[in-house]
């Protein structure tokens, strides 16, 4: 079997060189599993007691980093210490309290009117939907039956052209999800603002994310952290390491809930 985590502690000890840590965590696909549908990803209690340990180490802090809207991930994630970055570094929670970020301000009519064009074009089909968020809104198509699905992508490969000729919002494409979003959003470009503040100035970053949306991420720590990809191709990424799934992660995780001598 595949020791993917000696290589790992190996590449912290050596970079870290004494300072403390920020963990930058993905949830879903990273800490959880990719559910039918976002509400059902949810945490266990082993994974809730791991992150307790973790926001108690002193040297150490920890920040979910998510699309998820930011209200969601404080339900899911009710844990003392934890740092949030929600709606792709649209919301952030740091330090127990709400943190503005530079975020251009979002026109809600021409987001609606996207919005409303694109539910016309799926209508004739099954197995979608569509979520609104604080900042956007994602349209999910996990369920979509194989038989559709080539057609499915044509209608939204033609949505996706037009949406962007005219330059008013992103599309970021994940996992059988579509994110609309402000074009200034991005985990990496909120990741960069986090940096920058002086409760995390001098600390080593660690990001484990899955997915494209974290790709901004893995490109901004290039040298400067240590960057993990969570399945999928090892060889399709600017991540520096690899894990195959969220058992790894947990397993990776653990071995950092540990004083730093002891790693």
């Amino acid at each position: 079997m595949t020791d993917f985590h000696a290589p790992l502690r190996s590449a912290v000890k050596a970079r870290r060189r004494g300072r403390p840590l920020v963990l930058f965590l993905d949830y879903d696909g990273t800490l959880v599993e990719i559910a039918p549908r976002p509400e059902l990803a949810r945490p266990s209690p082993e994974l809730l007691e791991l992150l307790s340990r973790l926001t108690a180490q002193v040297d150490l802090k920890v920040m979910v980093v998510s699309g998820r809207p930011l209200r969601h991930l404080q339900a899911l994630l009710p844990v003392p210490g934890l740092d949030f970055l929600g709606s792709h570094g649209g919301e952030a929670f740091i330090g127990g309290r709400p943190y503005p970020m530079p975020v251009a301000t979002v026109n809600h009519k021409e987001l609606s009117r996207w919005r409303s064009r694109l539910a016309e074009l799926l209508q004739p089909f099954q197995g979608w939907w569509i979520e609104d968020k604080p900042l956007g809104f994602a349209l999910h198509y996990r369920q979509v039956s194989a038989y559709h699905l080539a057609l499915i992508m044509v209608v939204l490969r033609r949505w996706r052209e037009q949406l962007q000729q005219e330059r008013g919002f992103q599309v970021l494409a994940g996992k059988k999800v579509l994110e609309i979003l402000p074009l200034s959003v991005s985990k990496g470009a909120a990741i960069q603002d986090i940096l920058l503040l002086p409760g995390f100035l001098g600390f080593f970053p660690i990001y484990l994310g899955d997915d494209i949306t974290d790709e901004s991420a893995f490109l901004l720590l290039q040298g400067r952290g240590l960057t993990i990809r969570v399945g999928g191709s090892r060889n399709r990424t600017a991540a520096s390491h690899y894990l195959p799934d969220t058992k790894a992660v947990r397993h990776f995780l653990a071995l950092l809930a540990v004083p730093p001598e002891d790693l």
